[in-house]
C-alpha cells in the first residue's frame, strides 16, 4: 500500500437506540410491498411507510425526520434492501436476521 493511505480496520459497532424511535419492517408478498412501521420511544406505532423499493422508503424516513443517527440510516438501508431481496426472491424475511437463501 502507498505510504499516504491510512488503513482502517472495521469493527462491529455497538447498537444504540435512535432517540427518535425505531422501525419494524416486514414484507407484504401479496402486494409486493415493504412496510416500515415507525415506533416512538413509547413503543407504539405512529406511522407506517409503504413502498415497493428500499430507496423510496429510506428517503421518506429521512424526509419525515424519523431518523436522527447516521448508524440508524445505514442500518435501515441494509435492512430494507434485505427485505426487498427476500420479497423479490420469495424468501422468508426476519428483521435483524441473516437472509437465508433456499
Amino acid at each position: 500500500m502507498p505510504d499516504e493511505v491510512n488503513l482502517i480496520v472495521s469493527k462491529k459497532h455497538a447498537w444504540k437506540q435512535d432517540p427518535t424511535g425505531y422501525f419494524l419492517i416486514r414484507i407484504n408478498k401479496e402486494k409486493q410491498e415493504i412496510e416500515a412501521a415507525f415506533c416512538g420511544n413509547n413503543h407504539k406505532i405512529q406511522k407506517i411507510i409503504v413502498g415497493k423499493h428500499p430507496e423510496e422508503i429510506y428517503y421518506t424516513m429521512i424526509r419525515e425526520g424519523l431518523i436522527s443517527l447516521l448508524e440508524h440510516a445505514a442500518n435501515m438501508g441494509s435492512e430494507l434492501q434485505k427485505a426487498y431481496l427476500a420479497m423479490k426472491n420469495d424468501l422468508n424475511y426476519v428483521q435483524d436476521d441473516d437472509l437465508i437463501l433456499k
